[in-house]
């Protein structure tokens, strides 16, 4: 079971590192911004609720130079009494102008096992299901799926997952481990034009090994026509 504050923690910012929870790039009049759910210097808090299972945050995105927001980015969580969580992220275009080649990224750090077991994870990425896990001996596993499937990802250590300016596309391995790992997932939204939303939904689960995993993601695709709005 994850609270509210968990779920806020884990959406904005990975618990153990800043560089995780979401990211985005994208470009307005040529100009390329990088946006992190947790800096604060140009995203501000619209608004903040949560209720049993679930957590909603409202995010604006005002770069330096602009005098109203550009993107509105909307973060919700669902989890209750259930060892999955479903997350939605959406994006709308607050602007006159167009947002162009929008890319978001999900970055995690589990440290499946906690500390005492974290160096022996091991991380796969299936192409043709658009999976990506992370496993170790305890037996603990945890897996994540998406709609749409992501157009990149990338498993390496946590100090090398990155994205900048000059690194916008994630590095499509496949595999990586037994070692300390951190994974990214990432889809690319194209243009958004003004008023227009784009949204993408996850789900994660956790079991004792990647069968029962994969079995609750496919599953909890339902519970996105009845929990999430």
């Amino acid at each position: 079971m994850i609270d509210a504050k968990g779920k806020e923690q884990l959406l904005l910012r990975n618990p153990a590192d800043t560089k995780g929870g979401f990211w985005l790039t994208y470009l307005v009049d040529g100009v390329l911004y990088e946006v992190s759910s947790t800096e604060k210097k140009t995203i501000s808090i619209d608004s903040k609720e949560s209720e049993m299972g679930r957590v909603r945050i409202v995010l604006d995105h005002k770069p330096n130079g602009f005098d109203s927001p550009i993107a509105r980015f909307e973060i919700e969580v669902w989890s209750h009494n259930t060892p999955v969580m479903l997350i939605r992220h959406k994006i709308t275009n607050l602007s006159d102008k167009i947002i162009e080649d929008s890319k978001l990224y999900s970055l995690m750090d589990f440290d499946v096992g906690g500390p005492s077991s974290y160096k022996d994870d091991i991380g796969v990425y299936e192409e043709y299901t658009g999976l990506i896990s992370v496993c170790d001996d305890n037996p603990l596993c945890v897996a994540m799926a998406s709609k749409p499937v992501p157009d990149a990802w990338e498993i390496a250590s946590p100090i090398k997952l990155k994205v900048n300016s000059e690194n916008r596309d994630l590095k499509k391995n496949l595999k990586l481990g037994p070692k300390d790992i951190a994974t990214g997932l990432q889809w690319n939204q194209g243009n958004v034009n003004p008023n227009e939303s784009k949204t993408v939904d996850i789900v994660l689960s956790c079991a004792t090994n990647l069968s029962e995993a994969k079995a609750l993601i496919k599953n909890s695709w339902e519970l996105f026509k009845k929990k999430m709005r």
